[in-house]
């Protein structure tokens, strides 16, 4: 049976639709958001979690901790550097802290209880696609 050209026109057509789709969805799940545990399996090696821990744009970190013991600051680096607490530029107390960033940059966090962050526990983590 031959088809016309309008037919086969039409099934290109159709199939190059099919196509695209499959490459949106690809690349849509490529950049969908994840949920990163802070820590990891290296628990409070910070600095080693840091650097083996690719975080992009829109993923989430999740700080787990007893409240009653720890908090999570947001500060500037010069805060992170000095382990200042005074004004951080955000703060998490619940224990279960989901924490997004929408862009890409380095963000300073620490813990503000006590000499905490001087012990180190403090993270600098990097956001980048």
């Amino acid at each position: 049976m031959d088809h016309s050209p309008t037919q086969r026109k039409s099934r290109v057509s159709a199939s190059a639709v099919l196509a695209l789709l499959c490459v949106a969805v690809l690349v849509d799940r490529a950049h969908a958001a994840t949920t990163v545990n802070v820590g990891g399996s290296s628990g409070y090696n910070y600095r080693t979690w840091a650097s083996t821990t690719r975080v992009k744009p829109w993923d989430s970190l999740f700080f787990k901790y007893d409240p009653r013991l720890h908090n999570v600051l947001l500060v500037s680096k010069a805060d992170f550097d000095a382990c200042r607490t005074t004004a951080p530029w955000a703060k998490y107390s619940s224990g279960k802290d989901y924490i997004k960033f929408s862009k890409s940059g380095t963000y300073y966090l620490i813990c503000g209880v006590a000499r905490h962050c001087a012990a180190g526990m403090k993270v600098a983590v990097t956001v980048k696609w």
